[in-house]
């Protein structure tokens, strides 16, 4: 009998460490353009490729070939260096459903800083989740926080179900080529339930049999 308990209260804590473990779970989600289409100069390039979980080479020069087809590459309306007036173009990363999230990258043109923002669903609003400031050495795509292009960098934790990124800064050819998200789903309360209700059960057969055996 204790083998079974053994093996009960295993499984739950296996399936509780499995809802909470953190990967990252923009990849491959939906994209859209939900302002400032019109600016983008390479319309041809799957929005997909900004959440694909391939980050561009470390400094590929903006506007080439392989920036191109691995970007998503925009101007601003008026040529003019990007301020808050002049960059509209706002891409959003639909998550399906809630997660946690403790942790973003970014992979974007170096002289340019960009704004990562969370649904709050709670009253319809977007959030700053992160200020992604712009590399002032090197050149082309760099990666925030840190050229390794693994490190993430620590934030929240909040809940959410959609990011949005798009340009407050910089000069007025702008790019994002890739953004992951560091977190885990929020297990949906049947989920939850279903956890706690298993562990009591197995805890109540627990002192059962110790009754019994005593």
């Amino acid at each position: 009998m204790k083998i079974v308990l053994i093996a009960g209260l295993l499984a739950i804590s296996a399936l509780a460490t499995v809802a909470n473990a953190d990967t990252n779970i923009a990849l491959n989600k939906p994209v859209i353009v939900v302002a400032g289409s019109a600016q983008i100069t390479n319309s041809s390039t799957p929005l997909s490729v900004i959440d694909d979980g391939i980050f561009t080479p470390e400094s590929t020069g903006y506007g080439t070939a392989t920036a191109i087809s691995e970007s998503v590459q925009w101007m601003t309306t008026d040529g003019q260096p990007a301020g808050a007036s002049n960059a509209p173009t706002t891409l959003e990363i639909d998550l399906g459903s809630f997660f946690s999230i403790s942790g973003a990258i970014v992979q974007a043109d170096d002289n340019d800083s960009y704004l990562l923002q969370y649904h709050n669903a709670s009253n319809n609003t977007w959030l700053t989740l992160w200020n992604v400031p712009a590399i002032s050495s090197g050149s082309g795509f760099r990666t925030r926080p840190n050229a390794d292009q693994t490190t993430f960098q620590s934030l929240g934790p909040i809940v959410t179900d959609a990011v949005r990124i798009s340009a407050i800064s910089g000069d007025a050819a702008l790019g994002v080529s890739e953004v992951q998200l560091s977190g885990s789903p929020v297990p949906e309360p049947g989920i939850s339930a279903l956890i706690a209700m298993g562990a009591a059960a197995i805890l109540s057969l627990g002192r059962r049999c110790k009754r019994r055996s005593g």
